[in-house]
């Protein structure tokens, strides 16, 4: 009860909670129209379609959900979307996501359709983006290596972002508190449109402080960030052009654990993402072409990673080890796409993709000796000095050029089928290098993936669908050619020779979409092959190889009724799910994957009758079984070793209102973890919030 009065005691969260009393007092008593899911615009197919008439698996998290729960991270903002799982690696403020068990290395992560890619990470591209620019996101679950390329054999995520306005001359401002980090987000915004031209100038601050959890303050888990970002368009009829310029730094603190009996730390004192883009579309040039379009784009990572260790080494003494890592990876990339109407009954778009990433990364490791020997006692030798710091260059680069090719047919009796192909050509090159092990040289690899979907409307606001997909995704520079040493006592060699990862995945589904019902279920079935995974070699120093395979199956639902006369909505959202790996060594189930996640709860939402104002609520459930992770004991040959973490469960409950005559003034109070529920999800390491408060205001003219 303390923590509810204490997480109720910022000014912010007051003001919000009364606001949304005040507005909650006289409400219509007439139903609102609702704008049907199916008639929503998504561009997943590279061209823009409803989502009615899309064969694959697919989610969309809008404007609106974002702002009123409150989100202050990307990650956060896909917490609920059935079959995603979001992980921190120790890093509260770094978080990265799973889809269908599928780490962030085999998830594809884009902004309006423009690749971050990322060569040298503990696992996959970071999710570097202000929340306060996005103005959907659109989620891809099974490959989607056919239009969007390697990284993509697991997902992918599309962030569309916000671009001008319907006025001259509007703006926005928005501020967010979080009452278990005691942080606050402020975000401005200037933006407009006339006479064809739009722009967007957008700016974020967040500060984040170390996280409460029932157990207490996890120290060290804070982190800041700045972003900014400007957009400048112009379109008439046919002709369409945009320049869009991001930034993103953050600073982020990793709270300290032990290893082996000793103190561990890691930070990210830098992590950020600048990046300069240009589109450009021409619409119904002819009768035969409908689009063509045409984007470039220019971007540029930087990471310091720094990670602090003590190391015995028997006899040798007592040893603090510093190893300090910073990565600077330059992007360039372009997409050229036509959209072809051959014939009344096909849609076909054919295009190329390019992207070429260049790594600089250097790494530094020094030994402070803490009282012991580095060579043998008396009379064999002396106590010894530490040791100078060795610092290991590399510079290596990627390159990758595609086509592409979809081909929309309509068919007889309300069906269309949808088939693809894309045909890859990758080189990957170590330049230079003074590590020891390092293989100067390069690989390369050409592969095709294809696809196929059918899709049935032969019902008003149902949709049938199947699909099946490959997957392709080929091995990153880290695991090619430099290697890792993260976690202070064991190195993972490099190996050029490895193999590009493969998959196929099968899913069959159905969209339902009326006027009280709406309803997405999906089942599906995928098997990788060729999974790269680190083996042992000897000692503590391992090897990535071509070893592992996996098979997922489940079933992924999103359900919602609506009771109109009460303006209530039951709803549910989650995903059964099993995941089995086999590698040379062992044959399991238990892979990490909790069998049952998702959300369910009850919403609210009316129009005020004596005011202009929108009320509404949300009380809610978030929940998962328990996830066991099986691996094979390093210390005992021919044993395993299982982890489990248990099930959890979270009550949390959400109200506020849009109000103004254009609804330009928005308040939410999220109360989330009402129990005080201590968990930990299934891939994470941190500890989760307590009860906490997360309350937001803001406002446009």
């Amino acid at each position: 009860m303390m923590r509810l009065f204490s997480a109720l005691r910022s000014p912010l969260i007051t003001g919000a909670l009364s606001a949304s009393l005040i507005l909650g007092t006289a409400v219509s008593t007439f139903a609102e129209p609702v704008e049907t899911t199916s008639e929503m615009k998504v561009t997943a197919t590279r061209t823009e379609r409803e989502l009615s008439e899309i064969p694959s698996s697919l989610s969309v998290v809008t404007e609106e959900e974002i702002i009123r729960h409150g989100y202050t991270s990307v990650a956060d903002i896909l917490q609920d979307v059935p079959g995603v799982e979001i992980y921190d690696q120790s890093l509260s403020g770094a978080k990265r996501i799973n889809i269908r068990g599928e780490s962030g290395s085999r998830v594809l992560i884009m902004v309006d359709g423009q690749k971050i890619t990322e060569q040298k990470s503990m696992d996959g591209a970071p999710l570097l983006i202000d929340p306060n620019q996005i103005e959907r996101i659109e989620v891809m679950k099974g490959p989607a290596s056919v239009l969007y390329g390697s990284e993509a054999i697991g997902g992918a995520v599309n962030i569309i972002t916000k671009k001008g306005g319907d006025k001259p001359l509007q703006a926005s401002a928005n501020l967010t508190y979080n009452s278990s980090t005691d942080g606050f987000q402020e975000n401005l915004a200037l933006y407009g449109g006339a006479k064809g031209f739009s722009y967007r100038l957008n700016g974020t601050r967040s500060d984040q402080g170390d996280r409460e959890t029932p157990s207490g303050t996890l120290e060290d888990s804070g982190s800041e960030t700045t972003a900014g970002s400007a957009f400048l368009g112009y379109e008439t009829g046919k002709l369409a052009m945009g320049l869009n310029v991001e930034g993103y730094s953050s600073e982020i603190e990793s709270p300290p654990t032990v290893v082996d009996g000793y103190p561990f730390d890691l930070d990210l004192p830098e992590w950020s993402r600048k990046k300069a883009g240009v589109t450009f579309d021409i619409k119904e040039l002819s009768t035969a072409i409908a689009n063509i379009h045409l984007d470039a784009y220019t971007q540029k990572t930087e990471k310091e990673f720094e990670q602090r260790m003590l190391i015995d080494m028997g006899p040798m003494g007592t040893y603090k080890q510093a190893l300090d890592t910073y990565n600077d990876q330059k992007t360039y990339g372009a997409t050229a796409q036509v959209d072809i109407v051959p014939a009344a009954n096909h849609y076909l778009i054919a295009g190329y993709a390019y992207t070429h990433d260049s790594l600089d990364a250097e790494s530094t490791l020094d030994f402070d000796d803490l009282g012991g020997r580095i060579l043998p006692p008396p009379p064999m030798g002396r106590p010894g000095p530490s040791t100078d710091p060795v610092t290991t260059t590399n510079d290596a680069n990627m390159t990758t050029h595609a086509l592409f090719l979809q081909d929309e047919w309509l068919l007889p009796s309300d069906f269309i089928l949808t088939l693809g192909g894309r045909q890859t050509w990758v080189k990957s090159e170590l330049e230079e290098s003074n590590a020891p092990k390092a293989k100067i040289g390069s690989t390369r690899d050409s592969h095709p993936v294809f696809s196929g979907g059918l899709t049935w409307n032969g019902i008003k606001g149902l949709t049938l669908r199947g699909n099946v997909s490959q997957g392709y995704r080929f091995p990153g520079i880290d695991k090619l050619f430099i290697g890792t040493n993260h976690g202070g006592q064991t190195t993972t060699l490099a190996n050029p020779d490895l193999s590009p990862e493969t998959s196929i995945n099968y899913e069959i589904g159905a969209r339902l979409d009326t006027n009280t019902w709406g309803m997405d279920l999906t089942a599906f079935y995928n098997i990788a092959d060729d999974y790269i995974h680190s083996t042992l070699i000897s000692g503590n120093t391992y090897i990535y190889n071509n070893v592992d395979k996996a098979e997922t199956h489940g079933v992924e639902a999103s359900i919602n009724y609506a009771i109109r006369p009460l303006h209530l909505t039951p709803y549910l959202s989650g995903a059964w799910m099993k995941r089995k790996f086999d590698t040379e060594e062992l044959s399991t189930w238990k892979t990490d994957t909790p069998e049952f996640s998702g959300r369910f709860g009850m919403r609210y939402e009316t129009n005020l009758a004596t005011r202009p104002a929108t009320v509404w609520a949300d009380l809610w459930m978030r929940a998962a079984t328990e996830s066991e992770l099986e691996q094979t004991d390093e210390d005992n040959p021919g044993k395993t070793d299982i982890k489990t973490k248990g099930s959890w469960q979270t009550l949390n409950i959400a109200f506020g209102s849009e109000f103004g005559k254009d609804r330009q003034y928005h308040v939410s109070l999220n109360l989330n973890n009402l129990l005080d529920e201590s968990y930990q999800t299934a891939r994470n390491t941190l500890e989760e919030a307590g009860f906490h408060a997360v309350a937001r205001v803001g406002v446009s003219f």
